[in-house]
This record gives structure tokens, C-alpha cells and sequence, in this order.
């Protein structure tokens, strides 16, 4: 269903689903706004559902349940870019999805990701299709050493990586190929990651928020901070990037596309997200409105607001191992605001918040940061 021109009011009701640490910041954000919200998710103590006005507990399978929650929000946002698609498509057949399935669809599929990458004629890293080990063989060599091996599916990611760093590597593949077509992509050896998200409307009128500077280790963001370090040249070449994602895709809301840029000055995309991110976590602290806050007031109907810089500020995510330096750092830091998730703990590397920091400028802070210890050990591998 589609959500043009169609304006959401206090008082109405939306849906939020997905459980990530967004799915809660989505449910207080609309309530804030005025919304109704509603909650769907398996897990009843997740905190998006106990903050919700309203909850329905089901699993992605549970179409009777689906429905009822559709019929029962006059739109419906999702949290991330892991929710599923196929749930996705039929809640669209009983509500307005906003964000819509076309770039979720996309984002969820390397080929179909690589596909609208060439279509846009930016610079990606060098791959290949994968049906079998003679394929990695035969690509490597134009490919070259270190190349990552990674299932088309991203939901199938997980353990089935294969790094290949030489030739021998190449027999630890045959196992991994069994489960379906893979992509073989060089991995590029890069200086710095950047992101920038984009608010589109119904109208497709856009704003941009700061490019924000970004450590992460694969795709977990471990620290943001604005104002980037770059020159205007690289500044430019996002924004024109993301304008151009902005013009070729379905889909209202805050969405992410992030980059990496080499020693030489190269660009490339790294990746979009199809919903507010953690690389902009930042802008609760350091801008005039926050991506949740410009999400809203795209999908509500509203006008965007323009993200303007009020302060330099850095973000940084701290593990469950980490939250007795935590402790400590919450009777002492007159300038760290604590943010937590309040998820399920499951592993003591399992992400359970960030703390946002405000500064004059962005290497005090960092060298505040350092010198708590805290996140020496995190330090990413650039290759």
C-alpha cells in the first residue's frame, strides 16, 4: 500500500516491528510525537513491547496474528534491515508500509544490492557469483588475495563467511558452498568509513544529516563522531551518492549509506540500511532534530526538518564485558550520557548500549575516551 499523501495526526496509531535496540527508540520516539503504538514481536518482555501502548506477541509465521496487528495500525515501520521481507509484504497487504519492501528486498540480497550499485555506476568492490568451488578458483585470480566469501542471502551470514588470504584457504570453501550461491568479493584495504543518512518524504524532497566519521568491525559500529575529518572533494562525492540512492528507490523515512575510502582518495559503498542506524545514534546529542525524530516526521506527513551541527560529539557501544568500566565511568564522567538497550544479555560481546559524548572538538574527546581503556582492545583492522 502506498502512503502518498497521506498525513499521520496525534492520536493515531502506528506499528513498529523488528528487536533491535531501534525497535525501542522507534516506540518512544512516536509516542513522544503523539502516536498510538503498537509492538509486534515473539519475545513479550522485549522492551519496544513493554514500552508500546499496545502489544501482540506472535512469531513471523503467525499470519492470523500479522493481520489483526496490520488492521489494527494505520501504518507500520520497521527497525532495521534484518526484519524479514516476506513478513514485510503481507503486512502491506493490510496497512501502509512507508518504508516499503522494495530497498529492504534489495539491501537483503548481495546480488540484487550489487545489481542497483552498477545501475548507479558507483564504485564497489570487485566480485563475483559462487555456485561452486571451481567458480572461486577460477575468480580469485581476477579478484586477488585478501576476498571475503559471503552467502548472497545476508540472513545466512552467520558462520558462513569464509576469509581467503592464499591459495590453500580456497578448500575450506567446499563445505560452505552446499547451502547455495555465494558472492567472492575482494576485500578492499581502506583508511576510513564514513555514513550519511538521508530523510526522503512522500514527495521525494530530502534532507541530509553531517557525514559522520565511523569505526566499526565489519558491520558492528563501534564508534560515530561528528564533525567528519574529510575534504570537500570525498564530502561532495557522498552527498551526490546519496542523493542519487535517494532518487532511485521506493521508500520514505531515514535510511543509511555508508562508505569506505581508501589511501588514494577512492570512494566506495560499503552498504545501505533501509532504516535509522546505529551510525547515527550521534545526533541525539549533536544536531537540531534526531534520525528517529526526521523519520517520523517523514513517514507522519510532516515537513523534514534540517539537521544542523550544535556540538562535536562521539559515540561509542560498550559490550555486556564491559558495563563494570561502565560502572565506574557513571561516577565520573560529567559529559558521557549513557544510553542503554535493555536486550536479553546473551554474550558477554553482545552489544547492551552507547555512550554519547559532547566536546569542543572531536579529538579531546577521543583521547578521552583512550584513556579510559575501555576500548583499546577494539581497535578495527583496517588490513
Amino acid at each position: 500500500m502506498n502512503l502518498a499523501n497521506t498525513v499521520l495526526y496525534p492520536g493515531d496509531t502506528i506499528g513498529v516491528i523488528g528487536n533491535s535496540a531501534n525497535a525501542a527508540m522507534l516506540v518512544t520516539t512516536a509516542r513522544k510525537m503523539g502516536l498510538r503504538v503498537g509492538a509486534y514481536g515473539a519475545d513479550e518482555t522485549s522492551e519496544a513491547l513493554q514500552l508500546a501502548d499496545f502489544k501482540a506477541v506472535g512469531s513471523n509465521k503467525d499470519r492470523d496474528k500479522l493481520q489483526h496487528f496490520a488492521e489494527s495500525c494505520a501504518a507500520i515501520v520497521y527497525d532495521s534491515e534484518q526484519v524479514n521481507t516476506s513478513t514485510v509484504k503481507f503486512l502491506a497487504q493490510y496497512t501502509q508500509i512507508p518504508q516499503g519492501t522494495d530497498m529492504l528486498e534489495m539491501m537483503q540480497d548481495r546480488l540484487l544490492e550489487r545489481a542497483f550499485f552498477e545501475q548507479l555506476n558507483v564504485n564497489i568492490a570487485p566480485y563475483a557469483t559462487i555456485i561452486n568451488l571451481d567458480d572461486v578458483y577460477q575468480s580469485v585470480n581476477s579478484i586477488g588475495y585478501p576476498c571475503v566469501l559471503k552467502p548472497i542471502q545476508k540472513e545466512w551470514s552467520s558462520g558462513r563467511e569464509l576469509v581467503i588470504k592464499t591459495q590453500t584457504d580456497i578448500a575450506k570453501a567446499a563445505g560452505l558452498l552446499d547451502w547455495g550461491t555465494y558472492i567472492l568479493e575482494s576485500q578492499i584495504a581502506y583508511d576510513r568509513e564514513y555514513s550519511i543518512l538521508v530523510a526522503r518524504d512522500q514527495e521525494g524532497n530530502q534532507q541530509v544529516f553531517p557525514i559522520t566519521e565511523v569505526q566499526a568491525d565489519g558491520d558492528q559500529v563501534q564508534q560515530t563522531w561528528v564533525p567528519a575529518q574529510l575534504d570537500d572533494a570525498v564530502a561532495g562525492e557522498i552527498h551526490r551518492i546519496a542523493g542519487e540512492v535517494a532518487k532511485h528507490v521506493d521508500y520514505v523515512g531515514v535510511f543509511e549509506v555508508a562508505f569506505y575510502l581508501t589511501s588514494s582518495g577512492a570512494i566506495y559503498v560499503k552498504k545501505i540500511v533501509p532504516a535509522p542506524s546505529e551510525a547515527g545514534y550521534v545526533f541525539d546529542v549533536a544536531a537540531t532534530v534526531d534520525e528517529f525524530a526526521e523519520h517520523f516526521r517523514a513517514i507522519a506527513g510532516m515537513p523534514l526538518a534540517e539537521p544542523q551541527l550544535l556540538t562535536p560529539a562521539v559515540t561509542a557501544s560498550f559490550t555486556a564485558n564491559q558495563l563494570d568500566a561502565m560502572r565506574t565511568q557513571w561516577q565520573i564522567k560529567d559529559n558521557w550520557h549513557f544510553t542503554f538497550y535493555h536486550l536479553r544479555q546473551q554474550a558477554d560481546d553482545e552489544v547492551m548500549g552507547h555512550i554519547s559524548v559532547q566536546g569542543s572538538a572531536i579529538k579531546p574527546i577521543l583521547d578521552q575516551l583512550d584513556d579510559t581503556a575501555i576500548w583499546t582492545n577494539q581497535t578495527t583492522d583496517n588490513q
